[in-house]
């Protein structure tokens, strides 16, 4: 049965719907052999079971080519048996476009599809995010997942073009892009720092062969951090591109939208960011000299203080984290004293 407004409005069309032919049109669809499989896919598509789902629709389609339902049904499906590497909603789309091209009413067909397709990119998606949750720290990981939600999205994409004055799914796709942004930027960050302090605490052991260790464990972590970061800022442009589109289709459809609004404050804020973050910079330079001589100093005091020096028989592994320690430790510190409006 089609959607039903309170006065028996189609909510895919908008014409009115005579309840009594939509029952018997629902009952004959319904009965004998096509419509006995169409009742099974029904119910595997209940379960969850898209597999025996999928092959109940194909069934319907051997028998009648023309039965847009099914092809709309297995175009559903074809996404939610795809696995992880293969993403089929370039068949998905093949198939609704015959649901579109056979239904009797096609204008109704196609926004009826166009909400099928934001329900299933919501309900994949999660399976390739938590992908590359599980697997991040291998390389290439967000490169994958930028690949493997274009083609999710291409549906999505496909939504907007069917339903192009309905709000739901440009945000629909405007949020999952930001998902995708955001998503890697944490663990890329967390893995920086962490790195960055193994590698000094690592220098304080008293057994040369751990402190050469943990330098190289440490430089190496570094460089896969800087290497990955680099990976996320590249390929993040296409998915910023992605969002772009939507962000702008939001924008023709309804200028004052939550989204649009938000999105031209971050803009504003980012840049007011930028403009402070310049003037930070320009006056931590003029300071710098004086936290650096500062840092060495306050450093090896330190250090002579616990006797560290004595009796190291390899010392290059400190040496490198104490020149990170006096370029990166007072910049950070002057930084923080300047927005604190401390040091003028």
């Amino acid at each position: 049965m089609q959607d039903l407004a309170p006065n028996n409005q189609c909510g895919y069309c908008g014409n009115t719907v005579e309840t009594e032919k939509a029952q018997e049109n629902y009952k004959s669809s319904t009965s004998g052999e096509v419509g006995n499989l169409m009742m099974m896919a029904e119910t595997a598509v209940e379960a969850t079971n898209w597999e025996e789902a999928l092959q109940y629709y194909n069934k319907v389609l051997e028998k009648d080519i023309t039965n847009s339902d099914a092809w709309l049904g297995k175009g559903i499906a074809m996404v939610y048996t795809s696995k992880i590497g293969d993403i089929k909603t370039k068949e998905a789309i093949a198939y609704w476009k015959n649901a579109i091209k056979h239904a009797p009413n096609s204008e109704a067909m196609g926004k009826r599809v166009a909400k099928e397709i934001n329900t299933v990119v919501n309900g994949f998606y999660p399976t390739i995010e938590n992908h590359y949750i599980e697997f991040h720290d291998l390389d290439n990981s967000y490169q994958e997942l930028v690949s493997r939600f274009s083609t999710l999205e291409s549906a999505q994409d496909y939504a907007t073009q069917l339903d192009s004055t309905n709000i739901v799914y440009c945000e629909t796709g405007y949020a999952l892009c930001q998902r995708v942004i955001e998503l890697p930027k944490k663990y890329a960050s967390a893995a920086s720092s962490s790195a960055l302090a193994e590698g000094i605490i690592g220098q304080f052991s008293s057994n040369k062969y751990s402190r050469q260790s943990a330098s190289r464990d440490a430089k190496d972590k570094m460089n896969k951090a800087g290497a990955r970061k680099k990976e996320i800022e590249k390929y993040a442009k296409v998915i910023d591109q992605i969002s772009g589109k939507y962000f702008f289709k939001l924008k023709e459809i309804d200028p004052n939208n939550s989204i649009v609004l938000n999105e031209e404050k971050k803009v504003n804020e980012a840049k007011q960011r930028n403009d402070k973050q310049k003037e930070i910079n320009s006056r931590i330079q003029k300071q710098l000299p004086l936290f650096i001589v500062s840092g060495i100093l306050i450093f090896i005091v330190i250090l002579f203080s616990t006797n560290f020096f004595s009796n190291q028989e390899n010392q290059g592994g400190l040496i490198f984290w104490l020149l990170v320690f006096c370029v990166v430790g007072p910049w950070k510190l002057a930084e923080y004293l300047i927005k604190k409006n401390i040091l003028k």
